[in-house]
């Protein structure tokens, strides 16, 4: 017992804070309790002999890993923090005095409190009470067991195993909404909190593995981490009605996620009409993922009946599906030398019919946002021919592409250099065809059904669709980017690169949460523009907290996770 306390005190000690903020009630609330304990433990039990205190002293040893759990907590909530050596000191100190507590604990049980206790002047009393009395000891008992068991399910969480469920569908049909899955944490490295102390990571990452990280979107510092905290203990005390998680705006956070590792240390990925391909410094060629090309989901329609009965949410029908398959397949087949007539074509022919027009006004450049230019391409089509440089600015816009046609580029950018320049081909053809309306004096109310505009007009909506609503979605650049010089570039030791198997309903590592106005190619100085979220990162394996092994409910469900 003297040494259970006297560890206990020297954990006291480090709690000591010299800041005005929450650490500084670390120390009187560990010194209280310990000492406490301490006045009943030797002077009323072993100094008296007075065992009618032996439950109460084994009581509060039950609380004593827990209260100084929780101060070790609150030490480390300030706005500071504690040094990597006091951290390791008080963990240490707090393993010496949780193994002597249960020891403890287990000589003061009632079956052996008989070998330790026959010199007391007073024998330990486990009698129930009667009448009123137990009742209210009834109530404290039940009340004691529950606040008991919540520390004990927290201290399981942190470093044991914890049951999560499933938010949302990023990772159908490996979890659907409400699964309820184990996920281990013992073999993940897990850490006491707010500091780099714990257990070491036993698990061998590899590409397949689904885990669950923290979410990297959210700012990851220590007045995040200290929010994280103490928002898991407030949720376990107050029953789960009480979640503190939220972000700046007061949203619930989305963290934890759970992924699937798609990329490891040593390898350099990029995405191309949702297939995953990889490199390493041993190859400098792209192949295809094969294991990420097991899980990924990209129509959801072709599941089975079971399944799709309980997705919430289908990003594209059946139909939508084929017609994103087709343009990709379009994309491809592209003819660039075609394209590079077509453009000085349009260009000619915009030249030889503003000879029949008056210009009045200078042309202001237009915004090179795909969106804007198809939303407003007939004021567009009437500025470009009416007004002095408009169609000096279109040529410069059509033909800008051209001297990078013959640049080597990978599969990623030579992918969104053709979207870039299908864009501006249709939305030549339609300034072109609006221009010869307009020198016709065609009546606007027939513009709508002129099969040139109808068919360009198809075209562009075809284009936004998919630049705006899927090209994020399905592609993503090469990742880590190459350097200055082209130098290839890969995933670091300990880093990975996850996504959700559903690839069109994942914020995951391919994305920011924020859209910004991005250029569709790099290699045109007047490439259009999109709103765009990719914003690849890797994440290191300390941010991975554990592993889901098992899924427990639906029961029809139930079943090991791959």
């Amino acid at each position: 017992m003297f040494f259970e306390v006297f560890a206990s005190l020297l954990f006291c000690l480090f709690n000591i804070s010299f800041k005005f903020d929450i650490s500084l009630l670390a120390f009187p609330i560990s010194i209280a309790f310990t000492i406490v304990l301490a006045y009943f433990q030797k002077i009323k039990l072993v100094k008296n002999g007075d065992g009618s205190f032996a439950p109460v002293v084994n009581k509060m040893n039950e609380y004593l890993p827990y209260v100084n759990l929780l101060t070790f907590i609150l030490r480390r909530a300030g706005k500071d923090g504690t040094p990597f050596f006091v951290d390791l000191i008080q963990v240490l100190l707090w393993i010496v005095v949780t193994v002597l507590v249960f020891i403890n604990i287990k000589m003061l049980k009632q079956k052996n409190i008989e070998l330790i206790s026959s010199e007391w002047k007073i024998k330990p009393v486990y009698k129930k009470s009667v009448g009123i009395k137990r009742f209210f000891m009834e109530i404290v008992e039940w009340i004691d067991a529950l606040v008991w068991s919540i520390f004990t399910v927290l201290l399981v969480q942190l470093f044991v195993f914890q049951l999560y469920e499933i938010p949302s569908e990023s990772m159908v049909d490996t979890f659907l909404v409400k699964d309820k899955v184990i996920v281990s944490k013992y073999n993940c490295g897990p850490k006491f909190p707010l500091t780099d102390i714990g257990l070491p990571t036993i698990t061998k990452y590899k590409k397949g593995d689904t885990v669950v990280l923290r979410n990297p979107h959210y700012r990851i510092d220590r007045e995040s981490e200290v929010k994280s905290v103490v928002s898991q203990i407030v949720y376990m005390l107050t029953f789960m009605t009480v979640n503190l998680n939220t972000d700046d705006n007061g949203q619930l956070k989305a963290d934890p996620l759970v992924k699937r590792i798609v990329g490891q240390p040593g390898e350099q990925l990029v995405m191309q009409d949702g297939v995953l391909y990889y490199r390493t410094k041993n190859d400098d060629t792209f192949v295809p993922s094969k294991i990420d090309e097991k899980y990924a989901n990209w129509d959801l329609n072709a599941l089975s009946s079971k399944i799709k009965r309980k997705i919430q949410y289908f990003p594209l029908t059946q139909d939508e599906y084929e017609t994103m398959l087709s343009f990709e397949n379009q994309r491809r087949e592209f003819d660039l030398n075609v394209a590079e007539f077509q453009a000085k074509q349009i260009v000619n022919s915009l030249y030889s019919l503003r000879k029949n027009v008056k210009l009045q006004g200078t042309f202001q450049n237009a915004n090179l946002s795909e969106y804007d230019i198809f939303k407003n391409i007939q004021n567009l089509s009437q500025n470009v021919l009416m007004q002095n440089g408009g169609v000096e600015w279109l040529e410069e816009f059509l033909l800008s592409w051209i001297p990078s046609k013959n640049v080597i580029k990978d599969m990623y950018s030579e992918s969104n250099y053709k979207l870039n320049v299908m864009t501006k081909i249709t939305i030549g053809n339609l300034v072109l065809r609006y221009a010869q309306l307009i020198i016709d004096k065609t009546p606007a109310s027939l513009w709508s059904s002129d099969s040139v505009l109808k068919e360009n007009m198809e075209m562009a909506n075809k284009l936004n669709w998919y630049i705006q609503g899927l090209l994020d979605l399905r592609n993503m650049p090469v990742f880590p980017a190459n350097d200055k010089e082209g130098n290839p570039q890969y995933l670091p030791e300990k880093c990975y690169f996850m996504m959700g198997d559903n690839r069109f309903n994942s914020l995951d590592l391919r994305h920011s949460m924020d859209q910004s106005l991005k250029t569709l190619s790099a290699y045109d100085k007047m490439s259009v523009e999109y709103y765009s979220m990719m914003s690849p990162q890797y994440i290191n394996q300390k941010y991975i907290i554990g592993k889901p092994v098992y899924k427990f409910w639906p029961l029809d469900r139930m079943g090991f996770v791959e």
